[in-house]
């Protein structure tokens, strides 16, 4: 068969004998089982604080349109090859029939009959985490002064907010209570997946959160400190706050990693139930662990800009530091003034 009438061949298929070899459906974005979004906390972090995936299409829309650019480009190839053999076209051919005459159409029906979901096959691939809940009361520093009046106070006030009755747990808790020197928020830890935090009906929130087994902790998250205990057997229902659901890697000195340098599943124990239904009581008092949060972030930005942040006590966000021996003794950073006092 000579070039004419290969022409006058390819002018004659019509887009419908092209597109009934296209498959009815085709998987534009693969994702390979090494790929996941574990190293993207903060994005994971917001998507779980605004319950929905927004922040994270909006982070990986250039990641996801190479990923689909790339599997259209697969499946063209793939029709190319398949036109030449049912048409017995030559390459030439075969090729201005993809990529000139029906392209915008081809990528079309290629768009339209995608079933990939890129981001969910990356959140299948992604670790589970440690995650806490701020039960939204704040434990006082200086544990190691407190007379035993002074702890049994605290004691109670533990055990008030997590609704338990009997004295099973209390020598672990005011052991937790003394360790635990430098106070911070009491929370509650637990091993899940961020898809299981997102409802599936991103317009309707969960009202309340139901704990078996419970891990709880008194956190320091700005200092790294802390200590936890178990309640092996203990139930607790309380009424719940999205705003104090955190990732505990979201946080520079997290409990988990960075304080005590356990495993993500050291929690598993804890299992967290989320109802639509809601409980009687005191609402959960927002944590302040977000904003502080934040504010580490924009400490760190700052001194990525080779600057530094009067009242950012971490030492390593400061340059030219030095040592006063004089009262009262401490390091100085001559830029901003900040001061540690020994």
């Amino acid at each position: 068969m000579n070039r004419k009438n290969l022409t006058k061949m390819e002018t004659k298929i019509a887009l419908s004998q092209i597109a009934e070899l296209l498959p009815a459906y085709v998987s534009l974005c693969y994702v390979d089982s090494g790929e996941n979004l574990s190293g993207r906390v903060d994005e994971l972090q917001q998507c779980i604080s605004e319950n929905c995936w927004d922040k994270l299409y909006e982070k990986l829309d250039d990641y996801l349109c190479d990923c689909q650019r790339d599997g259209i480009e697969y499946y063209k190839h793939e029709l190319k090859q398949d036109i030449m053999s049912k048409f017995e076209l030559d390459a030439d051919n075969a090729e201005k029939l993809v990529y000139e005459t029906f392209q915008d159409r081809i990528e079309e029906i290629l768009y339209d009959s995608d079933e990939s979901n890129a981001v969910k096959d990356l959140l299948n691939n992604t670790q589970n985490f440690s995650f806490f809940i701020d039960t939204g009361l704040q434990i006082e520093e200086g544990s190691w002064h407190w007379s035993r009046s002074e702890q049994t106070g605290w004691l109670k006030k533990i055990k008030r907010k997590l609704k338990i009755e009997s004295n099973e747990w209390d020598k672990n808790i005011r052991l937790m209570l003394s360790q635990a020197s430098s106070g911070g928020q009491l929370v509650i830890y637990f091993y899940e997946s961020v898809e299981n935090l997102i409802t599936d009906d991103t317009e309707k929130d969960w009202k309340s959160v139901s704990f078996t087994n419970p891990v709880i902790a008194i956190i320091d998250t700005y200092h790294g400190s802390g200590d936890h205990t178990f309640l092996p057997g203990h139930k607790y229902t309380s009424s719940f706050n999205r705003n104090n659901l955190f990732i505990d890697l979201y946080f520079k000195y997290n409990y988990t990693n960075a304080v005590c340098g356990m495993t993500q599943d050291w929690c598993r124990n804890s299992i967290a139930k989320y109802s639509f239904e809601t409980v009687r009581g005191k609402k959960v008092t927002p944590s302040p662990l977000a904003a502080k949060a934040l504010q580490d972030r924009e400490y760190t930005m700052i001194y990525s800009k080779e600057k530094c942040s009067l009242g950012d006590m971490d030492i390593k966000r400061h340059r030219d530091t030095y040592y006063i021996n004089d009262f009262p003794c401490g390091v100085k950073c001559p830029h901003c003034g900040t001061f540690w006092i020994d």
